[in-house]
């Protein structure tokens, strides 16, 4: 087998009905949302950025014609996110994404894996400009993989979009649900260069160089998640991430006082899917 070098986690896609009630929900739980983006090929972000490199993308459609220009163009991003929209509705987790110094290469190395990539994309908005390499299992129709280009690892973002009210300095984990996980080993093994796998009776788990992915049979979402609500058929699903927080308490006290439902397990808060937040946020000490 091939050596690789674990991929560090970059980011999380969830697709939003606008960036307006996108902006409204994250704001309530505390982060500090940067301003609207928009894609030349017609989607657009109000992304949160964290101190470790990390950051979750909220995705709206801002020109629905220039969308479906580039989705008959084969844009394999746009025909995923669509896809899921047309199934699923407006609100959800689709993607994971991953650091990659070259992902013409990478593109190369999935499609040898037997992964579906289509046609190297280029994300392009004001003074951004990189590749990204999807990594397409077709047993899993909601839910994609990507290599993200970053020749210099993680992204420092401005500290002033770093700074967040609830205390948050990055995501620390990502959960997705399957029912048989260790069907998928050999695919997260690939898209993350990740060959090391713990596997217990929950799902499985691996370390990255600033976060770990957990994909979790059933019993694992009830177990980690408190949730229920996961598919009853195949097929993986993004259901949540965790949020490293300087301090749970504080953390707490805010989102209360913005009148956001919360629940615990252990030490850690819960909050559940909304309009606008697509996947359960766990906010968590280190």
């Amino acid at each position: 087998m091939t050596k690789q070098t674990p991929r560090h986690l970059d980011h999380v896609v969830l697709p939003v009905p606008d960036l307006e009630i996108a902006r409204a929900r994250y704001s309530a739980l505390g982060f500090t949302v940067a301003p609207d983006a928009r894609h030349k090929f017609g989607t657009e972000n109000a992304c949160i950025f964290f101190e470790n490199g990390t950051f979750i993308e909220p995705l709206a459609i801002g020109q629905r014609e220039t969308v479906e220009a580039a989705i008959k163009k084969r844009n394999q991003f746009l025909r995923r996110d669509a896809a899921f929209r047309f199934r699923n509705g407006e609100d959800g987790f689709t993607m994971i994404v991953f650091g990659e110094p070259d992902p013409k290469k990478s593109r190369k190395a999935l499609q040898k894996a037997g992964y579906e990539t289509g046609k190297l994309v280029t994300v392009r908005r004001p003074d951004v400009k990189v590749r990204i390499a999807l990594a397409i299992d077709e047993r899993s129709a909601d839910f994609t993989m990507f290599h993200c280009e970053r020749p210099d690892g993680p992204p420092a973002f401005p500290a002033e979009f770093n700074a967040h009210e609830n205390g948050a300095t990055g995501i620390s984990a990502v959960y997705v649900h399957e029912h048989l996980p260790e069907d998928f080993q050999y695919y997260f093994q690939t898209v993350t260069g990740q060959r090391e796998v713990r596997s217990h009776s929950f799902g499985m788990e691996m370390k990255l160089p600033n976060a770990s992915l957990k994909i979790l049979n059933t019993q694992g979402a009830r177990t980690y998640l408190g949730t229920e609500n996961v598919s009853t058929s195949r097929g993986l699903r993004a259901i949540g991430f965790d949020i490293q927080v300087k301090s749970v308490a504080d953390t707490q006290k805010l989102l209360e006082t913005n009148g956001v439902s919360l629940r615990h397990i252990g030490n850690s808060i819960l909050v559940d899917p909304a309009t606008g937040q697509g996947a359960i946020i766990r906010f968590t000490e280190k």
